[in-house]
């Protein structure tokens, strides 16, 4: 079966978590927030007053340094303590990956609003479980993707630029991910047979980013919320998530996965920029050699690592071969991986960008 999924509703613009909380109201009045200390210190005061502007109260939990069941157990008792009727997912990847398990696990509709465009992670259903040293797990699939996703420009316009060209690469992501896929007719994440719509929108934001990346920076290093701003913030959270979610992911998340789920590597880097490493490594293993250079040099461009050695990742201290199997056996977390790709293509691939 064909099977799309995507989130109620989403809203962007500026000053959104002002101007735009009373969207909220259809989901309750009596709302948990799991954030972190950072985000909460940053922007929590006005945020809460916002919410009590509209009437709707909020109770807090931080996801510093938690273990996912031990926050389970804590939201639990809050959520009944404080007659939660929603969660709100406020901050970065790991608020959004645990407040979607909270709201799960509840039962509760939950609102994304995200503090930076450095992922696609807003609009799916899908949580990337990670142990409490930050290493990769599992995905968890649920049931709903969020209620509503709030995405507000002025909040994304003064995060580190850094995580703008990382979501950008995770963006790029979804279209070369997604065409391998559609190609050789495999399945996404859930299994499912991906739609039209999942690829055209993979598409699409691939070719916005291209088209849109270079003034989107400039906007931002100048502080102006521009159309090509707007263009890229909307590329790298909606139409990345639904692609990424609708069309599948392969061997760049692949990387990634088997990377982050290795206790004995300390990389460096985050999620956009391993999976721009993910991407030359695809590429180089799925032989798609007239493409490698441009891909290559726009992220050199944008200063993004293109590299294994900055990842922090030395091919002369890992066992290339169990490596290159590990990736492969991602394919059981839902990954699609080529019929084509084999540990021997792995290895090359993995010395060429040694």
């Amino acid at each position: 079966m064909r099977v799309f999924t995507s989130p109620e509703e989403y809203i962007q613009g500026p000053d959104a978590f002002k101007t735009q909380l009373h969207r909220l109201l259809r989901l309750g009045n009596r709302a948990l927030i799991v954030s972190d200390s950072f985000v909460m210190q940053m922007l929590g005061t006005d945020f809460v007053h916002h919410l009590v502007e509209q009437e709707i109260a909020s109770t807090t939990i931080l996801v510093d340094n938690v273990i996912s069941g031990e926050l389970l157990v804590e939201a639990k008792e809050v959520i009944k303590n404080f007659n939660c009727q929603f969660v709100i997912a406020l901050g970065g990847g790991k608020a959004m990956d645990l407040g979607k398990m909270i709201a799960h696990v509840s039962n509760l509709p939950i609102a994304v609003l995200p503090t930076s465009a450095a992922t696609d992670a807003a609009t799916s259903r899908i949580s990337v479980i990670y142990d409490e040293k930050g290493n990769f797990q599992k995905y968890d699939f649920y049931e709903k993707n969020p209620a509503i996703v709030l995405v507000d420009t002025n909040v994304i316009l003064n995060a580190p630029q850094t995580m703008l060209i990382a979501g950008f690469a995770d963006g790029i992501a979804t279209y070369i991910e997604a065409r391998s896929i559609f190609e050789e007719n495999g399945r996404n994440t859930r299994h499912e047979k991906p739609t039209l719509a999942a690829l055209s929108l993979a598409k699409s934001c691939h070719d916005i980013l291209i088209d849109e990346i270079a003034n989107a920076c400039h906007a931002q290093r100048k502080g102006m919320i521009t159309q090509s701003f707007e263009n890229v913030v909307e590329a790298n959270i909606l139409l990345s998530g639904l692609g990424f979610e609708n069309a599948g992911l392969s061997l760049a998340h692949g990387f990634h996965n088997v990377i982050m789920g290795d206790k004995e590597l300390t990389i460096t880097g985050s999620h956009g920029q391993i999976v721009a490493v993910g991407i030359l490594l695809q590429l180089l293993a799925e032989q798609r050699l007239a493409e490698y250079p441009f891909y290559h040099d726009l992220f050199a461009n944008l200063l993004l690592p293109t590299t294994l050695k900055e990842l922090n990742l030395k091919i002369e201290e890992i066992n290339l071969q169990q490596f290159a199997e590990k990736i492969l056996e991602t394919k059981k977390a839902g990954n699609h991986i080529s019929p084509q790709v084999n540990t021997k293509r792995i290895i090359m691939a993995l010395k060429q960008l040694a």
